[in-house]
């Protein structure tokens, strides 16, 4: 088992980078001299901890420094002993004048910033895409046959193939493992090279956990439900206990507000055309078929990711809107209702009764409504949609790439070309579709 370094080199499980200042600081885990001088400012000067006393080595020059006494600066003590040190002459070059040393010790937060040294203040996990179990698992289509470890253990710990030789990478922590050996496991490597991994030390990082379609369908015992329970989990969902509302095993985004006549798969391909297992199990082609004729005649279904759906024909179909319209509620209060709440919290209404309510509140008292809300200027809704159509980014050109995997439709191709995050959700894009809107 060997582990990635910063710059790309393998190390062996004997040696560690001191090179690298993430190890040099965590050399000093548990060291008692980090009581008398920062364990970051050790670091940052070039020093690991040797495990004898206090005696800290510098990675470059090979100098050792010991007798600590607190207060005392690292930088200018790694002057004293080594005064023609690479490593201090090219990251510390501001402690230099000509006629000698110049003392004025960096505070830790304006090292990284000067240096380029990536402070852990990213946002995890590091892979988004790959926070699925399942998603992680399908990149192994090429996984080397010889290998010690499966394809479904090294998911389950974490981590995606990277396509090169046996190379893995964690989707939280972004650490990578390559070299498998008889007697690895996926588990125990990650934690060994990388302990300092949220998704190791097992914080919430948001992973989703294959769920086999048994394990679905168990999911809804006990659920009335308007589309039939093995449908639904042979199209990825599972119950999750409210209402009508599923969620994907693999995407992990959700739909609820269903008719009786909708059919799962579409209505997947519909609001999640990124879903690694829709594709897999559908295919591209059927994915874009659906995406061009919802575009123009699909019935939709709330989507619980967006904040408010894209159209009010989508909220209106909802059973608790037309269970409250039925009750003689005028059904533009009604769509402003559920808007609302959407914004709010992000979620629709859980009940008729508590839709009641709020639709009340909201109904004027003069019992007319804007004819502004009830007959839309039909050149404003012209121009409405052809702002849909437009691309995001140079607002001039049509859309016409879905990003895969978060789905999104956001772009015209000439603007696409130079994107490597999603605009709308900032997700990594593995792979730009060029579409055709007629």
């Amino acid at each position: 088992m060997s582990e990635f370094t910063q710059d790309g080199e393998l190390q062996s499980d004997n040696f560690t980078d001191f090179s690298v200042v993430r190890n040099r600081l965590e050399s000093f885990r548990g060291c008692g001299l980090a009581e008398q001088v920062p364990a970051e400012r050790l670091a940052q000067a070039g020093f690991y901890f040797t495990g004898h006393g206090d005696r800290v080595k510098c990675f470059s020059c090979r100098e050792t420094v010991e007798n600590w006494q607190t207060g005392d600066a690292p930088v200018e003590r790694h002057k004293q002993v080594s005064p023609c040190c690479i490593f201090l002459k090219c990251v510390h070059s501001n402690h230099f004048k000509p006629n000698g040393f110049l003392y004025e010790e960096e505070s830790p937060e304006n090292y990284p910033l000067r240096t380029g040294e990536v402070v852990d203040e990213s946002t995890y996990p590091m892979a988004p895409h790959m926070r699925n179990e399942e998603a992680r698992l399908q990149t192994f289509s090429s996984w080397p046959s010889n290998s010690p470890v499966r394809p479904q253990d090294l998911a389950e710990a974490g981590f995606y193939y990277t396509g090169v030789n046996d190379a893995v990478q964690c989707f939280c922590c972004a650490g990578m493992l390559s070299g498998w050996e008889p007697g690895d496991t996926a588990w125990g490597e990650h934690a060994r090279h990388y302990n300092f991994c949220f998704f190791i030390l097992g914080h919430d990082v948001g992973n989703v956990p294959t769920m086999e379609e048994d394990t679905r369908l168990e999911s809804f015992s006990g659920v009335q439900h308007p589309i039939d329970h093995e449908r639904l989990a042979r199209a990825g969902f599972y119950s999750t206990g409210t209402g009508d509302r599923v969620l994907c095993f693999c995407c992990g985004e959700g739909l609820l507000g269903w008719q009786q006549d909708e059919d799962p798969w579409e209505e997947h391909a519909l609001h999640y055309p990124g879903c690694p297992f829709l594709i897999e199990e559908k295919g591209q082609e059927f994915v874009n078929n659906i995406q061009l004729r919802g575009a123009r005649q699909n019935r939709a279904v709330i989507s619980v990711k967006t904040d408010v759906p894209s159209s009010s024909t989508e909220l209106l179909h909802s059973a608790l809107a037309r269970e409250a319209i039925e009750k003689g509620l005028d059904p533009c209060v009604v769509e402003k209702t559920i808007k609302e709440k959407l914004r709010q919290t992000g979620s629709g209404y859980c009940s008729l009764e508590e839709l009641l309510e709020d639709a009340i509140k909201n109904t004027p008292t003069s019992g007319a409504t804007p004819l502004e809300d009830k007959d839309e200027d039909p050149v404003e809704k012209l121009r409405e949609l052809q702002r849909e159509k437009q691309c995001k980014i140079c607002m001039d050109r049509d859309v016409s790439v879905v990003f895969i995997p978060c789905g999104h439709l956001v772009s015209c191709d000439s603007c696409s070309k130079s994107l490597v995050k999603c605009p709308i959700c900032c997700g990594a894009i593995s792979q730009k579709i060029k579409t055709y809107i007629s």
